[in-house]
């Protein structure tokens, strides 16, 4: 019974090392190069003699991510979003008091993280009720 996997054939060692030294793509990328896994990019350069980067995380934040959705994120990806780039609510803008802190979109424009004003759970919810009732009228 043969290799039912058909013969990939390795290509040049200065390609390879273009791509990931130079380029700095990662195996995963090289492969997509060539339209093969990271596997076989391992392969090759195991056969080859490239010695391999030390893994290390890229920034992966923002516009950087593979899953960046911009102004078509959802509702709470904004909230998180606000909160990674204002910090974590820690007071109440409103009553000055409260013991749970959240951000509150004032607009609607959630996408704009200058929009938000800290704000306990009991002052949110008054402040959701009261533009809630306005934008139905």
């Amino acid at each position: 019974m043969g290799n039912r996997y058909k013969h990939i054939p390795l290509p040049p060692k200065q390609e390879l090392e273009r791509l990931y030294f130079k380029d700095k793509l990662n195996q995963t990328e090289v492969g997509k190069e060539f339209g093969v896994s990271q596997k076989v990019v391992w392969s090759w350069f195991k056969k080859l003699g490239i010695k391999a980067r030390v893994p290390k995380k890229r920034n992966q934040s923002g516009e950087n991510n593979d899953s960046w959705k911009g102004n078509n994120a959802g509702y709470a990806a904004f909230h998180i979003r606000v909160q990674k780039v204002r910090g974590k609510a820690d007071h109440c803008e409103v009553c000055k008091k409260g013991r749970y802190f959240e951000w509150a979109n004032l607009t609607g424009k959630f996408e704009d993280v200058s929009d938000y004003k800290m704000m306990c759970k009991s002052c949110h919810a008054k402040y959701d009720k009261k533009i809630n009732n306005i934008t139905k009228k």
